[in-house]
């Protein structure tokens, strides 16, 4: 074994916003250690240091590529998210970007090519995809728990407050709902039901030039369809559904980090010409649809059907992505099966396409 693999397995950050912060403490309480950081203001990066127990504050971005690290973590505002990963594969260093990749897929295909000359691993941070839950999900999916997979929706949507000074209502910096709040849904999507075929879209533009609301429908290359929903303006509810030809597939919690799956068996019955005129009446009848509505809650309170699906994580989350790059790198892959630069580009794609059909740039 050699001392790169004794050691912890040793990071560098680029940002010290809220996402570097979370990042920060979960991947020190998987052991894993913070050798620097670095911001555009050196004295951000000196109080994160501080506050933090980082080894380094960095005086630039530059600096921190000379530190002794295993990767770089880019955490810095989207815009900048292709210039910061191609200085960290030019420097010879694994780098993990968080989402979205980059603005555009053009942007991520550049650092997915520079990764592959340089022969150094690059991957996009959709935290999701190495999460205990919906790797549990997939397998079942994968099993064939649900049959023949029909169809998946999900949503993203918090309320805020309209402001041009910050990147999510700036379209110069990347802002909008579906790049930095359907990119989770829309990957999930591309995650669980396979590459995207077709794309088809709406969105509402706001007063700054961004979709505040957008609603994606997809189709799979395997001809499931999917609907995604992103918004800036209003809340929506923290449930996905994946549908199966043999159960549907209840996911509940946000859909960045979901909390419980629940899994409910159905038994297709024979479509039926006609029927006896008795029984037909009886369940059109007040009489008849109360007992139905009794049925369902025992069915509900039963939960004969309903299998719970249970994956908690550990720390607030983020730790799984990282140990997928301190794994990936230590047993040299360039690339993470779950979240391949394929997978980053392919969903900026879709997302290019929404865009050019609001004619938004």
């Amino acid at each position: 074994m050699t001392d790169a693999q004794v050691r912890p397995f040793r990071w560098a950050l680029f940002g010290t916003g809220a996402v570097s912060r979370k990042f920060a403490l979960d991947i020190k309480a998987a052991d894993m250690d913070l050798a620097c950081v670095a911001s555009r203001n050196p004295d951000k990066a000196a109080r994160f240091a501080r506050d933090l127990g980082v080894t380094e504050a960095a005086s630039d971005y530059a600096a921190a590529l000379k530190a002794d690290v295993d990767a770089v973590y880019v955490a810095t505002p989207a815009a900048l998210h292709e210039e910061h990963a191609r200085m960290a594969i030019a420097a010879g260093k694994p780098v993990l970007v968080e989402k979205p990749m980059a603005t555009d897929a053009a942007s991520a295909a550049r650092i997915a090519e520079a990764a592959q000359k340089a022969g150094v691993f690059a991957m996009e941070a959709l935290w999701t995809r190495f999460q205990p839950l919906p790797n549990l999900v997939q397998s079942r999916i994968a099993a064939g728990d649900l049959g023949e997979i029909r169809g998946f929706e999900a949503r993203f949507m918090a309320p805020n407050i309209p402001d041009a000074g910050v990147s999510l209502f700036d379209p110069v910096r990347g802002g909008g709902a579906l790049l930095h709040r359907g990119i989770y849904p829309l990957s999930m999507a591309q995650f669980l039901l396979g590459p995207i075929a077709e794309t088809q879209t709406m969105a509402r533009i706001g007063e700054t030039g961004v979709d505040e609301d957008s609603v994606l429908t997809l189709r799979h290359s395997s001809d499931a369809i999917s609907t995604i929903r992103a918004g800036l303006r209003t809340v929506g509810p923290d449930q996905s559904v994946v549908y199966g030809t043999k159960g549907t597939l209840y996911i509940y919690g946000p859909i960045w980090r979901p909390t419980k799956a629940v899994l409910h068996r159905i038994h297709p019955a024979p479509v039926t010409q006609g029927g006896k005129r008795r029984l037909e009446a009886f369940r059109e009848s007040r009489a008849g649809l109360r007992m139905s509505g009794v049925l369902q809650q025992i069915k509900g309170v039963t939960g004969r059907r309903a299998q719970v699906l249970k994956a908690p994580f550990e720390g607030n989350g983020y730790r799984y992505e990282a140990l997928a790059v301190r794994d990936a790198v230590r047993t040299g892959q360039m690339t993470e099966p779950r979240m391949t630069p394929a997978d980053s580009i392919e969903v900026l794609r879709v997302i290019d396409t929404a865009r050019a059909a609001w004619g938004v740039a």
